[in-house]
């Protein structure tokens, strides 16, 4: 599976791409505003139309904002010249960094820049989508600052691989509201991490006091990641747990049959390698858990080797 749509809705509202010559909306703030750039407009597009966009009278009722594709393939979000203008748009409580599909940019190589300028200009965030973060083969990352996001309810980080170097810092934030959260953690070929450690904190429940929502997708570690979820005291809290578009195998789904599940009541395991039969045996453990496994794949051969693949990684 490859991202090839554009996002249509984000944070409830309709996406609208900005241009220069757009008329001027009876509602600025019924619209999630886009900006990109592409191959005929060339480098410059995106930030002209984010310097034009910062300058019109109705900026400060815009409240979600979606930057799309801001540059040559791997380019990092230039924001020496963005930060400066989102001082325009104090009302900005949604944001999307990364709004590419495979065409534009595949997603491994998605380099978002200083990441941490962009949040600090947005302290009033309730939802951050990110999609990147696995860029170690293009360029070298940028070290991100721990952000401070109080109002911060939903945090979506959509990777083929995400570094450590990001993820870390983005398990930090300081968010006492976050509800919902999903990470993207990928492939180790694309720069994800190779073991679980850096998820201690999060599955022993000191992280994101509110949260109820946890998603830990497009993994290869997905089987490990059951072993790690059976004695861990976050799921005394959260009510849904998404494991959806990794490499689960029978391993993994037998050791989520024989663990507690605490508060968990709905169990997403979709693009998943596991067997009828081992479906079978988790429904039956959980009866009062509702699980959704839609999207069986089978393994990939090649020179005897057998391949287990994530929905999404380069």
């Amino acid at each position: 599976m490859t991202i090839d749509t554009p996002t249509s809705t984000f944070a409830g509202l309709p996406v609208q791409q900005y241009s220069a010559d757009i008329p001027t909306p009876a509602d600025p703030g019924a619209f999630a505003w886009k900006i990109a750039t592409d191959w005929n407009r060339g480098d410059d597009g995106f930030v002209d139309d984010l310097v034009s966009l910062a300058g019109q009278p109705w900026a400060g009722q815009i409240s979600t904002l979606v930057f799309g594709c801001w540059t040559e393939a791997s380019d990092p979000l230039p924001t020496d010249k963005v930060v400066p203008l989102l001082a325009a748009f104090p009302a900005v409580r949604h944001l999307f960094v990364g709004d590419m599909t495979f065409e534009e940019c595949e997603i491994s190589w998605i380099d978002w820049g200083d990441l941490g300028a962009v949040l600090a200009a947005f302290p009033d965030l309730e939802t951050l989508q990110l999609r990147g973060g696995s860029s170690t083969t293009i360029s070298e990352p940028v070290p991100l600052a721990t952000p401070v996001l109080p109002r911060l309810r939903s945090l979506t980080v959509e990777s083929g691989g995400l570094q450590q170097t990001y993820l870390e810092p983005l398990l930090a934030i300081d968010a006492p509201a976050l509800t919902d959260l999903e990470i993207w953690l990928g492939v180790d070929n694309y720069g994800a991490i190779i073991d679980l450690d850096p998820l201690t904190d999060l599955l022993a429940g000191t992280l994101f006091p509110a949260m109820t929502t946890l998603g830990l997708r497009n993994s290869e570690l997905a089987d490990r990641i059951p072993a790690a979820l059976a004695q861990a005291p976050v799921l005394q809290r959260i009510t849904v747990l998404d494991l959806s578009n990794g490499t689960l195998t029978d391993t993994g789904a037998d050791t989520l049959a024989g663990a507690d599940l605490g508060a968990v009541r709905t169990l997403i395991l979709d693009h998943h390698f596991v067997s009828d039969e081992a479906l079978s045996r988790l429904r039956a453990a959980h009866p009062h858990v509702e699980i959704s496994a839609d999207d069986r794949q089978e393994p990939e051969e090649h020179g005897g080797e057998v391949y287990l693949y994530t929905a999404v990684s380069e």
